[in-house]
Parts: C-alpha cells; sequence; structure tokens
C-alpha cells in the first residue's frame, strides 16, 4: 500500500493503495504542458502528542515534456534551453511518466513536524500525560528557558510629544 516507499521517511506512511489524480494535456510541436492535480492521505504520529493521526494533502503543479533528445541540446539561446529548468522533462516520443513527479509534490506538501490539530497541547514534560485528554495538575513550567521570556519585561515607552 506503501507507493510513496521510503521517500516519506519515517514520518508518513500511505493510507490508500493510489493517489487520484486529474490530469489536463495539452500538445505544442514536441512539447507537452500537463496539469495535474493530486490527492494523497497520509497517516503520521503527531509531533507534539505521539498519537497516531491521518492528514489529506492535494498538490497542483505544472510541468512541460519535450521531445527525445531535447532536454540535453545544448544549442539554442536561455529561451529555448529546457536542461536547466526542473519543471521540464524528456518524453520518449509516446508516453511521459507521471509517477515520480505525483509522489514528489504529494511529499513537498506534507509538514516536517505534523500535528494531529494546530491545537494540540501535547504531552506534559513533567509525568508524559497527554494533555489533550486530561489535565495532569503537574505545577506549570517556568517559562524562564524559553527564548521569547525575556521579551515579557519589555516596556514600549511612548515617544514625548511636542509642545508648539
Amino acid at each position: 500500500m506503501d507507493w510513496c516507499g521510503e521517500r516519506a521517511g519515517d514520518l508518513y506512511t500511505a493510507k490508500q493503495d493510489q493517489a487520484p489524480v486529474a490530469i489536463t494535456a495539452s500538445k505544442v510541436a514536441e512539447v507537452v504542458h500537463v496539469q495535474v492535480i493530486a490527492h494523497g492521505r497520509f497517516g503520521f504520529v503527531c509531533s507534539r502528542c505521539a498519537e497516531p493521526a491521518e492528514l489529506d494533502v492535494c498538490a497542483a503543479f505544472d510541468h512541460h515534456f519535450v521531445g527525445p533528445g531535447k532536454l540535453d541540446a545544448g544549442d539554442g539561446d536561455a529561451a529555448t534551453r529546457f536542461d536547466a529548468d526542473p519543471d521540464v522533462s524528456e518524453h520518449d516520443g509516446l508516453r511521459a511518466e507521471l509517477d515520480e513527479l505525483v509522489i514528489e509534490y504529494l511529499l513537498l506538501e506534507l509538514p516536517s513536524a505534523p500535528l494531529c490539530a494546530e491545537d494540540c497541547k501535547g504531552l506534559c514534560p513533567t509525568c508524559g500525560a497527554n494533555r489533550n485528554e486530561s489535565t495532569c495538575g503537574c505545577p506549570a513550567q517556568p517559562d524562564t528557558l524559553s527564548p521569547w521570556a525575556q521579551l515579557a519585561q519589555f516596556q514600549v515607552r511612548q515617544a514625548p510629544t511636542a509642545r508648539p
């Protein structure tokens, strides 16, 4: 079931057999332009509370496929060279492979520290209780370790007003 394989790392697993994809394609000469919308559902462990959760992602992208041998062509001006453009690939004259592109763009939509919910309270640093499920009663941790703690003492002074 894990069609994205190991590329998602240890954080994510695919939760469906395939990623639904909608494709619109147009061709001018040997250049094929595709517009792709792909959907994927991924399972993960929340970065704050360590509970399993799932996430739906949608990736939309455009890509161009040029004819065989056109990608590496060193001749021509910058406007007609495709070798430096990451959104351009080569087709074989009959078909263009989209599988790897779809997987890559879906994986790019995934957060690096996934959360089960935006307001996830995480685990208590003292006893390890899930703060989303109950209040543990441990004393609050002092905020002195936070790099923002000094801002609590910051006071804004009003500029003196000029008298006429």
